[in-house]
């Protein structure tokens, strides 16, 4: 019975330290698992990276080049070191530690040229290329256009009432609200045509000068008192000549606060000096905001004075601003006119200020924009933009080459790779070139397809003018 007993206790014993043995084995299980789990995980990773730049898109068209995306690595650049004319000549500054091991990665995983290339644009392509060909790509030739009204428009009554001033003042609205969008163009745009339009036309026969307002500081509380007590004149009176008056109307930025009654204030200063008839042409798009008086400026500014007057034109205003500005011109002995979009802007500077008596004037005025300033000056805008587009494909270029140039002396690629891989870049720059080259000449050729329509246009109204008074004469 002992013996028995002895067994039983010996086997139980064994028994208790086989099960105490299975939790000592089961940690080893558990780490090989997470090691499986952790390798599985990296080769999901790499196969993650190497899918995401297998899809980058290299450029072929113009629309894949406006589209490309910034590099992981160089999203953040700035635009300015991104369209640098002279960039650094180092050019992995700041990003050569994580770039290597990025394309320490990529080389242990593929030695596919084509793969070692598309990483190159999915690490470090340039930032600015969306925002650079854009500009180029949705710029739209816009000359502004001559007034070429029609005889009965016109009767004799309407040209005494509507005679031309000796002189013209005419202010711009360049506050902050400027800068938003009206039929998706900039107001700010917008206006400058209208303006540069009704100068040329009245500038026939009157004396012009331009100031604006609004323009300096910003729309913050801080700016304020800048923003408010700045009314520049950038066109003094004189005789109109449309490369100054162009340029003039060119530089002005919309940006801040708006005191109309301080821009009347200054213009009624002015004219205190000046003799004969004037008349004030105001463009805004909103109300008094630097707590002036805009309505007692227009009464002081026409105060015994018959041949003074305030014109108003209300660019796209809510109702609490439109009936401030017709209060602003009925105290000017002036008129008030709305437009709520880009044409009527146009048509009533036109229609609306400008002197039926000027027809004949205009005429001779609005020759052929054919060989003028203004499309030189397009052209020009143009070049630069092309130009900048260059200058950020041969930053690019110089961020790969000297990756390039890293990774082989990493040991990552071989020489012929190496040689292969900048044969690669090279190829990709000039792709870009042509595109850039190819998007240059379209707008060119589209600022001379719009030269020629106005051409067209006004040739064939001067063709009817003449018939019509031919006609009359007989």
């Amino acid at each position: 019975m002992i013996a028995i007993l002895l067994l039983i206790l010996s086997g139980c014993s064994e028994k208790n330290e086989t099960i105490k043995e299975k939790p000592e084995a089961e940690p080893e299980k558990a780490v090989e698992e997470e090691a499986g789990n952790v390798q599985k995980k990296d080769e999901v990773k790499k196969d993650s990276i190497l899918t995401e730049i297998e899809a980058v898109k290299i450029p072929k068209t113009i629309e894949d080049f406006a589209n490309s995306q910034p590099g992981k690595l160089t999203s953040n650049f700035s635009y300015e070191k991104e369209t640098a004319s002279w960039p650094s000549l180092h050019t992995l500054e700041g990003i050569e530690s994580e770039l290597t091991e990025h394309l320490r990665s990529v080389a242990g995983e593929t030695d596919d040229v084509d793969k070692l290339y598309q990483s190159l644009i999915y690490y470090i392509g340039n930032s600015a290329y969306p925002q650079v060909v854009k500009e180029l790509l949705t710029f739209k030739p816009e000359f502004d256009e001559p007034y070429l009204p029609e005889p009965e428009q016109v009767s004799e009554e309407t040209v005494q009432e509507n005679a031309a001033p000796s002189k013209a003042i005419i202010m711009l609205d360049a506050s902050s609200s400027m800068l938003l969008n009206v039929d998706g163009e900039q107001k700010m745009k917008i206006a400058k045509s209208a303006v540069r339009s009704f100068a040329k036309t009245i500038g026939s026969a009157s004396e012009v000068s331009l100031y604006i307002y609004g323009h300096a500081g910003s729309q913050e509380n801080k700016d304020k008192q800048l923003s408010c007590s700045t009314i520049d004149e950038v066109y003094p009176l004189q005789k109109y000549e449309e490369e100054g008056f162009y340029q003039a109307v060119d530089g002005v930025e919309a940006k801040g606060w708006t005191p109309l009654a301080g821009a009347i204030k200054k213009a009624y200063e002015v004219s205190q000096s000046l003799d004969g008839e004037i008349t004030l042409y105001i463009v805004s798009d909103g109300a008094e905001t630097c707590d002036g008086d805009p309505i007692a400026e227009a009464k002081q500014f026409v105060q015994g004075q018959e041949n003074r007057k305030v014109n108003i034109i209300g660019f796209d205003v809510d109702v609490k601003q439109e009936n401030q500005l017709k209060a602003v011109a009925e105290a000017g002995q002036g008129a008030y006119f709305s437009a709520k979009n880009t044409e009527e802007l146009k048509s009533t500077v036109i229609q609306k200020w400008v002197p039926p008596g000027l027809i004949d004037i205009i005429g001779k005025q609005w020759s052929t924009p054919k060989g003028t300033f203004t499309v030189a000056w397009m052209n020009m805008d143009i070049h630069k933009m092309a130009l900048k587009i260059s200058d950020a494909i041969n930053v690019e270029q110089g961020r790969f080459m000297g990756a390039a140039n890293v990774m082989f002396a990493e040991g990552l690629i071989t020489e012929e790779q190496k040689k292969n891989l900048i044969g690669k870049i090279e190829e990709h720059g000039e792709r870009l070139k042509q595109l850039t080259n190819q998007l240059k000449e379209q707008k060119l050729k589209e600022i001379d397809d719009e030269v020629n329509r106005i051409d067209k246009k006004i040739n064939d109204w001067a063709e009817r003018m003449e018939q019509i008074r031919a006609e009359n004469e007989q």
